[in-house]
């Protein structure tokens, strides 16, 4: 265990006048002004972006979406939407696509393509790196989507862009209508794939692997509770790692309630109309994973406006002076607006647009005084290091105070009470406590200890310390 964070109050052994406070990334920017060729429903999908250590860039991986005029003009792919991919030296800012207006199919016209080992397009929905895993050798896996034959076949790449897609066994059977994230469970020591459990059963399932040839049969992990509101339905679900747990951001689909069924429709029986935003999950594993409250972690913008419709968190990234980056797809309608493609359409390109928003780090939720004074208090835990940090804001005449109480009795440790804790005070994201006469808590390393913090007028977002969680079945004296 490498910190303390706050989605519930399992590692919290007193909780006194502090409210769990959620937070939401602010909006920053549409990645692009101009889409093309002119009429396109413009980018976005599934996308995935993360630092490519191969190249030394940021990579970002869109779907493009050709306007009517152009949909049965990419061979072999449902409606005629592609992958391309795209470099940067900063994750806020992206190049525009390489355009030639030339090559008379569509996808031709891109420059990074994704393409298989006959140069044709793939329904690549998510692109990941395998550097840091046991097959980082492979480069970059990708689950490719076979509609047509509810088929979700792999495909790996050394260069992030041509992939060889083994058709001779499916990774799924059947398959998904999403062909799904690729999270590596370090802890678990498995390659984890994020579906659907079969096409248009709209919950989030898990398949596991840890060789990308044999997999588990998918598992529902989560659906909709009591809690939601009838109709609602769990579109999908990116799950990315953050620090020693891990983030999922749930795409809600609140549907239609006076949808009628489409005889004309593949699948009369699915709902297709409503609108699309995203709530925050999380996992202390990546196995069992926990929502959090019922409101937009990432809402909708209004309407008229990109985001009025739908808003689709798909990527987190942190980027090197530690904020938290969401790449959001965005659209100006709800899910299926442009199902019918008879009907003029009111919105020109860009209809579908990716945005960036930004948060603090560690900004999911904190513990904030909600009149004046407050006091948290941990459970045991066996720090592993001098090295303690706290993720902190307070007012300019408040602070915090940080005492280390001996993990039997619950006293406070001589020099490390808060008489003679130094007082923090400010805006720190890595704020490492101290007292009159200790700069850390070197002297309590591998000694079961609990820690005390009192508050005034602050919010606190994360301990961080490398510990372990205190084991009840070991005998006390046998941890000194």
């Amino acid at each position: 265990m490498n910190g303390i964070w706050f989605f519930d109050d399992w590692m919290l052994e007193r909780r006194d006048c502090l409210e769990r406070v959620w937070g939401k990334p602010k909006f920053v920017k549409e990645i692009f002004s101009d889409f093309y060729p002119p009429g396109w429903d413009g980018y976005g999908g599934y996308p995935t972006a993360f630092f490519d250590e191969r190249l030394g860039k940021y990579a970002l991986y869109l779907i493009a979406f050709p306007g009517r005029e152009s949909r049965d003009r990419t061979p072999g792919v449902s409606a005629g939407e592609f992958q391309f991919r795209l470099l940067s030296d900063d994750p806020y800012n992206w190049p525009d696509p390489v355009y030639d207006p030339e090559p008379e199919l569509a996808w031709q016209r891109f420059g990074d393509v994704v393409v298989d080992q006959d140069g044709a397009p793939v329904w690549a929905h998510a692109v990941h790196t395998l550097a840091g895993t046991p097959l980082a050798e492979r480069g970059y896996a990708s689950a490719v989507l076979d509609v047509e034959n509810h088929l979700t076949w792999g495909g790996f790449s050394e260069d992030g862009v041509n992939f060889t897609v083994d058709r001779s066994g499916p990774w799924l059977d059947p398959g998904s209508d999403i062909a799904g994230d690729i999270l590596w469970n370090r802890e678990a020591g498995l390659y984890q794939l994020f579906v659907r459990p079969v096409y248009g059963d709209r919950r989030v399932a898990m398949s596991t692997t840890t060789d990308f040839t044999d997999f588990t049969r998918p598992v529902t992990i989560m659906q909709p509770d009591p809690l939601d509101r009838v109709g609602t339905e769990l579109y999908d679900m990116p799950p990315r790692p953050y620090e020693d747990f891990y983030i999922g951001l749930l795409n809600i689909f609140t549907t239609d309630r006076f949808e009628e069924v489409s005889l004309s429709s593949n699948w009369p029986q699915i709902k297709y109309l409503g609108r699309m935003d995203t709530q925050l999950a999380y996992s202390y594993n990546g196995l069992y994973w926990y929502r959090t409250e019922r409101e937009p972690f990432i809402g909708l913008h209004d309407y008229g406006l990109p985001g009025g419709g739908s808003a689709y968190g798909k990527e987190m990234l942190r980027t090197p002076d530690d904020k938290l980056l969401f790449f959001v797809i965005s659209d100006y309608g709800g899910h299926a607006a442009r199902v019918d493609r008879k009907t003029e359409w009111a919105y020109g390109a860009g209809y579908r647009s990716p945005m960036i928003y930004e948060m603090r780090l560690d900004g999911f939720c904190s513990l904030k005084t909600w009149g004046r004074e407050g006091v948290l208090r941990t459970k045991v835990i066996i720090p592993h290091e001098g090295d303690m940090r706290l993720n902190v804001r307070t007012m300019a005449h408040t602070g915090i105070r940080v005492q280390m109480l001996d993990g039997m009795t619950a006293q406070p440790i001589p020099g490390y009470t808060w008489e003679e804790a130094d007082t923090i005070s400010g805006d720190h994201l890595h704020a490492r406590p101290r007292w009159r006469e200790r700069d850390d808590i070197s002297e309590l390393v591998d000694r079961p200890v609990r820690v005390e913090i009192s508050m005034l007028e602050a919010e606190l977002f994360a301990i961080r310390v490398a510990c372990d969680v205190y084991n009840a079945c070991e005998p006390m004296g046998s941890l000194w």
